[in-house]
């Protein structure tokens, strides 16, 4: 078989790794010789060229192709309606897929990598499948709507082989592991920064929890991480993003833009009210419908309570209930009543307060809101939070 491979992932870090072995397997397989690595503007055309054209200097060559994706078909997702959208390759591979049939010169490999969504499909993948390697690094799946967890299993199990790779001999205990994990979520190229950090900031090759809680916070906060804290009332996200607004750090919002330090501030207030307000309503709903029973954690907290109680049973009738109550905290005027999943998180978190502490925290409101306006601001929110999420 030629030493053709082509190579393609969504994630960049998994795809570098894997580009890393390929080039050092067609290196090893001609005897040593260095890598050369093309210009990412380089044309199907000037590669049929450099493939045709072998040198009198360096008979033996690995060339690298680092950015091919416009030369490919990627799959795209369905549109509106479940209509395919087709999605055809932006530059004609046809130069290089000729090269390939016609078979590469005893001395010549070649490696082609892709950042791409979905495995690549066409002409020049079909020609590389032929005749050499075409590998695609998919990624491995999220967790499944009902399992209370940030990552699924198999993610996590990319995570460690990131975390191997990069720390060699030092140990994580699963404390901190887990924390570094739900601190960065599913992003490789950071935890192998970050890894690499506490490595060398470890003592005697161990990284306990306390380590990475010193040095691994996120660069970059997001007003995500919020509506989780307030369901799973949990304090530490929500007061890190006050924190982190005081100090000047840059916070995004929920579509990912960065807002102004002063924004802050009153965004978490109206986001923490409305969560509160669902929260507070849906207790009342259930407790005057006989299902404030099923709303106790520790019926909620099993692993199977989604799928066969809820999502069945449950979650339809409090939805037929919460149409009738229209319009409410849950179903503004002219909006939809909340997906079946949406509302068995709000169901599971309102279940982690009691009525009086929802009741507390919305009489509150006007306080904290009138302290947002002094020089005080970000103190009463903390101040807020902590006495009700703690």
């Amino acid at each position: 078989m030629a030493h053709v491979y082509l190579l393609a992932s969504p994630d960049d870090y998994l795809l570098e790794n894997r580009v890393r072995e390929a080039l050092a397997s067609a290196s090893s397989e001609l005897g040593g010789v260095e890598p050369e690595f093309l210009r990412e503007e380089m044309t199907p055309e000037e590669l049929a060229v450099e493939l045709c054209s072998p040198s009198l200097f360096a008979p033996q060559r690995v060339l690298f192709a680092p950015d091919i994706r416009s030369w490919l078909d990627i799959p795209a997702r369905r549109g509106r309606g479940g209509r395919d959208k087709a999605s055809e390759a932006e530059v004609d591979a046809e130069p290089v897929v000729r090269v390939l049939n016609e078979g590469l010169s005893e001395g010549t490999a070649l490696v082609m990598a892709a950042v791409c969504r979905e495995k690549p499909k066409g002409p020049l993948a079909k020609a590389v499948e032929e005749v050499g390697t075409l590998r695609w690094i998919s990624l491995p799946p999220q967790p499944k709507p009902w399992e209370d967890v940030s990552l699924s299993g198999e993610q996590c199990e990319v995570l460690r082989e990131v975390l191997a790779q990069e720390v060699g001999e030092v140990r994580f205990t699963p404390e901190a592991e887990r924390l570094l994990f739900d601190r960065l979520g599913f992003a490789p190229r950071l935890l192998a920064q970050e890894g690499r950090k506490l490595a060398a900031a470890s003592a005697a090759g161990r990284v306990d929890e306390d380590l990475v809680r010193a040095l691994c916070f996120p660069k970059e906060r997001s007003l995500d991480v919020v509506l989780d804290a307030l369901l799973e009332r949990k304090a530490e996200p929500v007061l890190d993003i006050v924190a982190a607004a005081a100090g000047g750090l840059p916070i995004r919002d929920r579509h990912g833009r960065i807002m102004t330090p002063k924004g802050v501030p009153i965004v978490l207030l109206s986001q923490a009210s409305l969560v509160f307000q669902r929260l507070l309503y849906l207790r009342i709903l259930t407790a005057g419908n006989g299902l404030i029973d099923d709303m106790a954690p520790e019926r909620t907290s099993d692993r199977y309570w989604y799928p066969s109680r809820f999502k069945k049973e449950i979650g339809p009738k409090l939805l037929e209930l919460i149409e009738v109550d229209a319009p409410s905290p849950l179903i503004r005027s002219g909006s939809k009543p909340p997906s079946l999943f949406t509302l068995g998180g709000l169901f599971r978190g309102a279940g982690r307060y009691r009525t009086s502490e929802l009741e507390r925290a919305l009489a509150e409101l006007g306080s904290v809101e009138t302290a947002l306006r002094g020089d005080l601001a970000m103190e009463a929110l903390s101040v807020w939070f902590t006495g009700i999420l703690d």
